[in-house]
């Protein structure tokens, strides 16, 4: 701990709990929905927009909190998210009304928009050894994604709905701790900055937020159409469970062999052979069935998923006095408006079917994977 408030930075592990912390709380809302259905009197159209309204403000307010990020500094905001997320999402199991469910989402979204850009900011303050240390910050949001729903679901079938109030308590203390692991540090220097779109480097940044959007409409629109193409190939809910816990921690040993690999063979290469390697894999899980079925599922977000940290970091590379400002384009931005466009798959399920639907959908890692081609990295910096 004494290096850690040498350097004026937190440790890895701490970015990573907090990651866990917010992410893994952010999740409750999948398995509270059909309580909340029942509770309120929700209609489908009405729950649905529920989780469009977290997802919405998390990831379109990710950008101006990363500039806000480059200009005081990141530390409350590492701080501050998590709190209000966590706060937020505990509350759900005691609101009265759709409306102060909404509010609280709304909240809630603001504060994983407040904590993922400032975080990964801080990340990026870790030397050399970007590649992984970022990959291990991933791995502990996705480690918490995947846990989440089952804790919370653990809680309230033993307890009642209030008991999501009892949460809290773990959650305060972790954010105590976190207050004191995570240092103070030196303010963010008063220098110019270019804006993003006259930086010499705005063209790679635009094409690889091309690329995070063309993966994340593929991840996104398989991990939430997976249960349903699960339960269609006859398959017990069980079964459609496992699949999404399989999906969430295989991605995240994608997040740190990526990570690692980066670090050593280079970003770009990193980016285009996942998504290469990806594109076999989710083809040959669309094609099989049972268990090896779930096998090449893992090794497909194994090899889909390596690329999102490294994304992140060669973003950051490019843009090293606007860390934040890019994480919040890379992270929010980019995901949001590919979380946007499930809607279109969907339909397009309903018209074609979801196995052909989501087939015809793997084929836009093929453009990003040339686009990954064009990226170019800085020079080592040492």
């Amino acid at each position: 701990m004494t290096d850690v408030a040498r350097k004026g930075t937190p440790s890895t592990w701490f970015l990573a709990l907090a990651h866990g912390l917010n992410d893994g709380y952010g999740s409750f809302l999948s398995a509270l929905l059909p309580l909340l259905i029942d509770r309120l009197g929700l209609s489908l159209a009405l729950a649905g927009l529920l989780s469009s309204i977290r997802t919405s403000v998390a990831s379109f307010a990710q950008p101006p909190v990363g500039m806000a990020v480059d200009r005081v500094g990141a530390r409350w905001f590492v701080l501050v998210g998590p709190a209000l997320t966590t706060t937020a999402m505990c509350l759900l199991g005691v609101l009265p009304t759709y409306w102060a469910a909404a509010t609280a989402l709304v909240a809630a979204g603001i504060g994983t928009a407040a904590f993922h850009p400032a975080a990964a900011s801080l990340v990026a303050a870790h030397g050399n050894r970007r590649g992984i240390t970022m990959a291990l910050f991933s791995a502990g949001g996705t480690i918490g994604s995947a846990v989440g729903p089952l804790l919370i679901a653990a809680v309230v079938g033993r307890f009642a709905m209030s008991a999501t109030l009892a949460l809290l308590l773990p959650a305060w203390a972790l954010v105590a701790l976190l207050v004191w692991a995570i240092p103070r540090g030196p303010r963010p220097a008063a220098q110019a900055r270019l804006k993003l779109r006259y930086h010499p480097n705005a063209g790679q940044l635009a094409r690889l937020w091309s690329i995070v959007v063309l993966r994340e409409i593929v991840g996104s629109s398989y991990f939430t159409f997976l249960a349903v193409l699960w339960t269609r190939r006859g398959a017990p809910l069980t079964l459609a469970s496992l699949s999404l816990t399989v999906y969430a921690l295989a991605g995240a040993v994608g997040d740190i062999v990526g990570g690692r690999l980066s670090d050593r063979f280079g970003r770009r290469r990193v980016i285009v052979g996942s998504l290469v390697g990806a594109l076999p894999c989710l083809y040959l899980f669309l094609l099989s069935d049972g268990w090896l079925s779930l096998l090449f599922l893992a090794l497909a977000a194994v090899m889909l998923l390596a690329s999102s940290p490294v994304s992140v970091v060669l973003g950051q590379e490019l843009f090293p006095q606007q860390r934040g400002t890019v994480s919040g384009v890379l992270m929010g931005l980019a995901w949001g408006v590919g979380g946007l466009l499930i809607t279109l798959v969907g339909y397009f399920g309903d018209l074609l079917g979801l196995n052909v639907a989501l087939g015809i959908l793997t084929c836009l890692l093929v453009p990003a994977a040339l686009l990954g081609v064009g990226l170019k990295e800085p020079a080592p910096t040492g």
